[in-house]
């Protein structure tokens, strides 16, 4: 099949151009002219310039495609960015689909993220069927993937067959880097096992490739899937690369009042430097809040199976040993 791939050249993006041309699809990606191409070098890739939140040049990378996966979105924690992610994630996807109801596509899977299904208010797992409660909230990032979720609903109303994924917090590799690792490397050199008191399940991005695949053959039209792995709290996970390294060190919890007193000091400086600070208000709320997710409809109606977390640990430590 031709398949249209944007936001290829980011993290999921370009592994989801690898898994795709992996069975023999034709690939495109449309690209901005500043985006770093290296990560698809080795891919029999064929690129289109344009931006998604331009309307002609959406609608003419869509034309020819049987299938468009719609991974590009901006995806910063952090208020100050609130108009570029309303830009982006909405109105892009409102670009996306219309172009796709233009030429008839055959199917559109619209990657969304966990945070597009709400955060549960314990540490009880949340379903694709959870109500969204974060409209009312400060936090950009997930109400603007929300809102491209009902465009892409709203366009299947007007005949468009199409699917959503959320995928869950991301591990892997990405060229020279793997995601998540800083958190093991977090424990490997501290002096203490530091965690937040919240939690968030986590999910390696070959298995979401997968399930995004598994999705567009298989997915029913107009629903989501969530595509996560394991729940587990901070605390678990920084035990677990703990228990991986051979390394038993104080535990020292990271509370509600010293996240938010982070916050507090960096954002006023991010805002005076316009660069985003390593603590922000959206950091602290997550950081304390159990991102749980079940992603049981997705195991029965796609197949889908996600690797244990213990797995992620053992494969980044084969990545990068310790040092000898």
């Amino acid at each position: 099949m031709n398949i249209l791939v944007t936001g290829g050249t980011g993290f999921l993006g370009s592994h989801l151009c690898r898994g795709l041309a992996g069975q023999g699809h034709r690939i495109t990606v449309l690209k901005r002219l500043t985006s770093d191409v290296s990560h698809l070098r080795g891919i029999e890739v064929q690129f289109r310039d344009g931006d998604i939140t331009d309307v002609d040049a959406v609608r003419q990378a869509v034309k020819g495609q049987d299938v468009v996966v719609h991974a590009a979105a901006h995806g910063a924690y952090w208020r100050r960015l609130g108009h570029i992610q309303s830009e982006t994630n909405v109105q892009g996807t409102r670009n996306v689909a219309a172009a796709c109801l233009h030429h008839a596509v055959r199917r559109l899977v619209h990657i969304s993220s966990i945070v597009a299904i709400g955060v549960p208010s314990d540490d009880r797992p949340a379903d694709e069927s959870f109500q969204f409660n974060l409209q009312n909230s400060r936090l950009n990032y997930p109400r603007s993937k929300r809102l491209a979720e009902l465009e892409v609903l709203r366009a299947v109303d007007e005949g468009l067959d199409a699917v959503i994924v959320n995928p869950a917090s991301i591990f892997g590799p990405h060229g020279d880097k793997f995601r998540g690792g800083e958190m093991i490397e977090k424990v490997r050199h501290g002096r203490a096992i530091t965690y937040f008191q919240g939690g968030r399940n986590i999910v390696h991005v070959d298995d979401v490739v997968d399930g995004t695949v598994r999705a567009l053959h298989k997915g029913r039209r107009g629903e989501r899937y969530i595509l996560g792995g394991d729940n587990l709290s901070y605390r678990q996970i920084a035990e677990s690369a703990a228990l991986a390294l051979g390394m038993d060190k104080p535990r020292l919890a990271v509370t509600y009042p010293m996240t938010w007193l982070a916050a507090a000091l960096l954002e006023p400086v991010g805002l005076l430097t316009g660069k985003r600070p390593r603590f922000t208000y959206d950091v602290h709320f997550f950081a304390n809040h159990f991102q749980y997710y079940s992603s049981a409809k997705a195991k029965q109606e796609l197949g889908y199976s996600p690797r244990p977390f213990g797995d992620i640990v053992r494969e980044y430590l084969a990545w990068r040993p310790a040092p000898v």
